[in-house]
């Protein structure tokens, strides 16, 4: 078993491609594989991947499948990964030149089957500075939720997760949605483990105009099921009354628009839902015109 499955979800994206690519190159580590899941490009990114692995430099699988989302082609990936732990990294994005192997021996000195992986920093690529807030001094690992919610923490972080976490909790695949927010799997590995936090920038990002962050609240709305299974399972694991009351509202105003409420499945903790109903309903017409802005 190798260490690190990097993957890769791509849609469209051959023309930044070979950045990611550079930057997988020159790691000082070479205990890592590349997983690119071509989901519905109509582009060139096969040509392009087929050049890469015919440099024959690193370890590649490339994988082409119909469009489906970002989810269905991190799942693909992930059943097809071999690394000991996994990190998802966009097309867009990169590695630092030392991330490979800062990690493994991060995870190698601190890492146990207590934990269900690490939690990194990202950072921008003009001067590397982290794109999120500091961890607590005094903490030494948390569930990402509890980090939100408790902590007061925002921005992104890079997330390596154990593989055999991932392949035992695939994201949910509803019919006819092509988007889940991420935090959806978030919750599921939170009730799991914690993460270690890692006050280490090692992951580069920028966010394109033609990238998933820029158009964010457009396909919530345009994926009810999803966006609502998401903000259900945030409720589940909120802990303060106001939280938690938040997030039922959300999820009354999602599904109140969702086409096939039979696929939603809430079991748990229904008696918020009931009682978000009528506030969802007054706020729901002001949080459309807010949401399509």
């Amino acid at each position: 078993m190798m260490f690190l499955s990097i993957i890769t979800p791509t849609y469209n994206r051959g023309y930044i491609l070979p950045k990611c690519y550079k930057s997988l190159l020159i790691q000082t580590c070479d205990d890592f594989e590349w997983i690119v899941v071509d989901d519905g490009s109509t582009d060139d990114t096969e040509q392009i991947v087929n050049n890469f692995i015919n440099d024959a430099i690193i370890k590649i699988k490339y994988i082409k499948q119909e469009n489906g989302g970002k989810h269905r082609a991190h799942n693909t990936a992930v059943k097809v990964a071999d690394g000991e732990m996994i990190i998802c990294v966009d097309s867009d994005d990169l590695l630092t030149e030392d991330a490979v192997s800062l990690v493994k021996k991060y995870w190698e000195e601190n890492g146990s089957t207590k934990y269900a992986g690490i939690l990194a920093k990202r950072g921008n690529m003009v001067d590397r500075q982290a794109i999120c807030s500091a961890w607590p001094k005094h903490l030494k690992s948390s569930t990402m939720f509890e980090l939100i919610e408790k902590y007061g923490f925002y921005g992104d972080t890079a997330l390596f997760f154990r593989t055999d976490i991932l392949k035992e909790n695939l994201f949910v695949e509803f019919e006819e949605e092509k988007f889940l927010p991420e935090s959806n799997l978030y919750c599921d590995i939170d009730k799991i483990g914690e993460m270690l936090l890692w006050d280490k920038v090692i992951y580069l990002c920028e966010y394109l105009p033609d990238g998933l962050t820029a158009k964010f609240h457009t396909l919530l709305k345009k994926n009810p099921n999803g966006t609502a299974d998401t903000y259900y399972k945030m409720m589940c694991l909120a802990n303060s009354a106001r939280t938690r009351l938040k997030y039922a509202v959300l999820v009354n105003i999602y599904s109140s628009i969702s086409k096939s409420k039979s696929e939603l499945k809430f079991n748990d903790k229904r008696g918020w839902l009931f009682i978000a109903k009528l506030p969802a309903m007054i706020l729901k017409k002001n949080f459309w015109e807010k949401v399509e802005r």
